[in-house]
């Protein structure tokens, strides 16, 4: 090891005690306030260090007090500055208890009107503001995606009838829901086990807020809509021809999809499912170069699990953005794992 290689390793050792001493001080100090005013009524979890990129007014701060209160069960997080004492903590952790409490008595009411609408099975709800003000309410649903292997849908009756009935029942605002794969119950345990997330779950192993799992979309695979419009410039309009083959082939889709004709919804896969299922690499094997998949949707054909689409092939060198060379409708079977592709003629 040379001498060089050697003063960066001990500078990276020295930083990494330093940043550990420097975190250690304010945590005792946080925790030993904690435990001589509120007694047994709540548990310090942890102190972590907020990054850099949290840029929004609510969320500054240096530190994130991590603390569970043992009334409910629930874990919340109180911001504090580098330069809070004893003296300041204490009114932010009230503050911060008294905001969880209304948080949480508004995803027990949410959680009731999903109950009331007849849904059921493992599902997490989610009631709040989003990061700008405006409210939000995710349902997150898990589902067996082996079923499709075997041409089973995702959901049995009575899952079908409270997914619809939640769609149906006029919720403000309107619910959206995601379909998540059973196999990532266990990352999201402490929420599915009570219905709802609360102001702070752990998930994957790691502290986070209600507003990092309104835009953590990583493991959904399926969102649910009742109207499944598709973009409006897949085909740029000075290609009418194309266009009007690509928006026929579309609604022609729309209007023969089983789930919706039964259920009055429609299954719409995310690019998570796409990926996961290695969609791209075999639409670029059928021949297909710089292909976009543009619209998709989950249906049944034939009794066989399907996933209909359309996707359009670049024309690079034209100055419209939205012009294509080609538009083509795909059909991707899931118990054979197999592919097929049409080229769609120009409308006449």
């Amino acid at each position: 090891m040379t001498h060089k290689l050697l003063l960066v390793v001990a500078g990276c050792l020295l930083l990494g005690v330093l940043a550990a001493c420097a975190g250690r001080g304010p945590a005792r100090m946080f925790e030993r306030t904690v435990e001589d005013r509120f007694g047994g009524e709540l548990q310090v979890l942890s102190l972590r260090k907020l990054g850099s990129s949290e840029p929004l007014a609510r969320w500054k701060g240096v530190y994130g007090l991590y603390v569970r209160d043992r009334a409910d069960g629930e874990p919340f997080m109180v911001r504090l500055a580098q330069d809070d004492s004893a003296e300041s903590l204490v009114p932010k952790v009230e503050a911060a208890r008294r905001e969880k409490n209304a948080f949480v008595q508004q995803q027990h009411q949410a959680l009731a009107s999903l109950r009331a609408a007849g849904l059921q099975g493992d599902f997490f709800s989610l009631k709040a503001d989003s990061v700008y003000g405006k409210p939000r309410w995710n349902i997150a649903y898990f589902a067996d995606m082996g079923a499709l292997r075997h041409d089973q849908p995702l959901f049995d009756a009575a899952t079908s009838r409270g997914l619809a009935g939640v769609m149906r029942a006029g919720l403000q605002p309107p619910p959206q829901i995601d379909i998540y794969p059973a196999a990532a119950r266990a990352d999201y345990a402490d929420p599915l086990g009570k219905g709802y997330h609360g102001p702070i779950e752990l998930i994957r192993g790691a502290p986070q807020t209600y507003m990092q799992s309104q835009d953590d979309g990583s493991t959904a695979l399926w969102s649910l809509d009742t109207q499944a419009i598709a973009a409006p410039h897949i085909v740029s309009e000075r290609q009418p021809a194309l266009r009007t083959a690509c928006y026929g082939a579309i609604d022609a889709m729309r209007a023969r999809n089983a789930f919706f004709t039964q259920d009055g919804f429609y299954i719409v896969p995310s690019g998570n499912l796409y990926r996961d299922y290695g969609i791209p690499e075999k639409l670029h094997a059928s021949g297909l170069r710089q292909g976009h998949t543009s619209f998709g949707l989950l249906d049944r054909v034939d009794g066989h699990m399907v996933l209909r689409g359309i996707v359009t092939q670049d024309a690079p060198g034209l100055d419209d953005p939205y012009a294509v060379a080609a538009v083509y409708e795909y059909e991707y079977a899931f118990a054979t794992d197999t592919l097929q592709v049409r080229r769609l003629p120009p409308a006449a």
